[in-house]
């Protein structure tokens, strides 16, 4: 009686443990799974579209077993956390600009930088032919997989007076991300180039800590930088894309089948709403002026002569040799 009785206390301990690990192989074996999508941008306007878009696809044609969350606005970080949560593993896929090239592999960075890209037309002329071996050539640095891109639209300065020259731009503290050949080309025309983490520059405009910025207006109207800015000018010298991404550590571990699907849904998604929507600005600077702001149209020429010799300096010491001249020659 006492060895049954022991048999029964050891079945009593032992069965919750066998079924739960039945439970996990259960759960392995139907291969279903919750991905995250960190995302830098607001959670409207085309950038989001494309993230939203890309998770009903994948929920849809994955039957549900394959749910996406998305964290908009920088909630798991900003840019900087975002790229290096994609290189580690610890994210599975994420939105932003072009923070990975610039923390793994600044010589790809050059496309996104001053008076490179002319105009919308030559934006999408790069990313259908040297933008795709550039970021295949990226991956392979930075351990991240670029699976779709959006257009952000130009970057725009934003300011509380008039800005028609580089006289204009003298003593005012510019907020710029810390990206070296940007605060270079700033200071060249003659701006008190100011780095202030993206999260911050609401804040920033509104104190005064800053007294101008520049980005595409999409962002300047989904993040509210017309309430503490009074200026719209169109500059124009930068052209910024939304690349969506996947960490490569993560997407290594999925089955063929799974890595197909996401991949097409990325491609899908993002090409969806580039038909949809060609020309952001368009559609955001009219917001802007309905918000209030004024619209300056200045004459760049005179922004790009300062700015040349620094990017000349860039070409020497960062850049791929001669991929400035092949981007601008398209």
């Amino acid at each position: 009686m006492k060895k049954l009785a022991m048999f029964l206390l050891i079945a009593v301990v032992l069965l919750p443990s066998a079924f739960a690990q039945g439970g996990e192989e259960k759960a392995a074996g139907a291969k279903s799974y919750t991905v995250n999508v960190a995302s830098a941008f607001a959670p409207e306007g085309p950038i989001h579209e494309v993230i939203t878009n890309f998770k009903k696809q994948v929920e849809s044609e994955s039957d549900g077993r394959i749910k996406i969350v998305i964290h908009s606005s920088g909630s798991l970080g900003g840019e900087r956390e975002i790229v290096e949560g994609l290189s580690a593993g610890t994210i599975e896929m994420g939105a932003q600009g072009i923070m990975d090239l610039t923390l793994y592999a600044p010589q790809f960075t050059v496309f996104e930088e001053p008076f490179v890209i002319r105009d919308l037309d030559h934006l999408n002329k790069f990313w259908n032919t040297i933008g795709v071996d550039l970021n295949n050539q990226a991956s392979e640095k930075t351990g991240i997989i670029t699976a779709g891109y959006m257009i952000r639209g130009a970057r725009m300065i934003t300011a509380n007076k008039a800005i028609e020259s580089p006289e204009d731009l003298k003593g005012l503290k510019f907020r710029l991300p810390s990206m070296p050949v940007r605060i270079k080309v700033f200071e060249a025309m003659g701006a008190i180039p100011t780095v202030v983490d993206f999260p911050e520059v609401y804040m920033a405009l509104k104190t005064g800590t800053v007294d101008a910025q520049e980005n595409p207006p999409e962002t300047i109207y989904s993040y509210k930088y017309y309430e503490a800015q009074d200026y719209l000018i169109l500059s124009r010298h930068v052209w910024s894309t939304a690349r969506y991404q996947i960490s490569k550590k993560w997407f290594d571990k999925i089955s063929a089948e799974d890595q197909a699907l996401i991949l097409k849904a990325w491609t899908d998604a993002s090409e969806k709403v580039r038909t949809e929507v060609p020309d952001p600005d368009a559609v955001y600077i009219e917001k802007l002026k309905e918000a209030g702001m004024k619209v300056v149209e200045p004459n760049m020429e005179e922004f790009r002569k300062l700015a040349d010799p620094v990017m000349a300096e860039f070409d020497d010491s960062m850049w791929l040799p001669g991929l400035r001249q092949e981007i601008m020659a398209l």
